[in-house]
């Protein structure tokens, strides 16, 4: 896409929303806009990465607040430190690891607890990531739509899978009990409930899929844009005033 189709208003992009979907204008023409003194183009990248991060934060923060300021922190940060960016990785990967660091740094203050810092972590293992203290629960409305979308799973399973879930992950039965209960052997037992969890992991990811879970929506994403551009015109106005 010809950089000429990027139009703008003094403060924000008129288009931004449009052009934060188009998938054929790429990051690094995006980029290089920006680097070439068009700041306000850096209001699509904030659109288009506002869900990636929004889930992200969420998977090691709780508060809407302490997310949303991170994710507010990150994208600054990135803008401050767009020249560093080495095309590497892709953009959304770097941007990616700045917000987990912003988060972890918040979660380090909430917590009292020593800092993690991402850089520390393998680049493809970030599974500590999702070990959050046990007290840090969802509230009780997500709790009880979990609770059902996983009894609602269990209730899809075919009867002779179904009961062999239920007696061992739900009554905590013994294989044996098990067993004895339904007139089957131990190693039936055992194979029925490998095929349920296999099952159940197919059903849960289909009812995931057809879900939208934990959206940033137009709203929120409208003004987490507004809040980093007035920010970073802000910064830049100050910047042109100390010269």
């Amino acid at each position: 896409m010809s950089t000429d189709l990027i139009t703008q208003t003094p403060s924000m992009l008129a288009n931004a929303i449009l052009l934060a979907a188009d998938t054929t204008l790429a990051d690094d023409l995006i980029i290089s806009n920006i680097l070439h003194g068009k700041k306000e183009d850096y209001e699509i990248l904030v659109r288009r990465y506002n869900n990636m991060l929004y889930k992200t934060a969420r998977g090691i923060l709780m508060e809407e607040k302490d997310i949303e300021d991170v994710m507010q922190e990150a994208y600054i940060k990135g803008f401050e430190k767009l020249e560093q960016f080495r095309r590497e990785a892709r953009f959304s990967t770097w941007l990616t690891r700045i917000l987990i660091n912003c988060a972890l740094k918040r979660l380090h203050v909430l917590r009292g607890k020593e800092h993690l810092d991402i850089d520390s972590l393998p680049s493809d293992d970030i599974d500590r990531l999702q070990e959050l203290p046990a007290e840090m629960t969802p509230d009780s409305d997500v709790g009880e739509n979990l609770r059902k979308a996983i009894e609602g799973a269990i209730s899809q399973l075919p009867p002779k899978y179904r009961v062999v879930f239920i007696l061992r992950e739900v009554e905590h039965v013994t294989v044996s009990d098990a067993a004895a209960r339904l007139g089957i052997t131990e190693e039936n037992v055992k194979v029925r409930l490998h095929r349920a969890k296999s099952m159940l992991k197919d059903v849960l990811r289909l009812e995931l899929n057809s879900l939208e879970i934990f959206m940033f929506h137009a709203s929120r994403c409208s003004l987490m844009a507004e809040k980093v551009m007035h920010h970073i015109n802000f910064s830049h106005l100050e910047s042109i005033k100390n010269r």
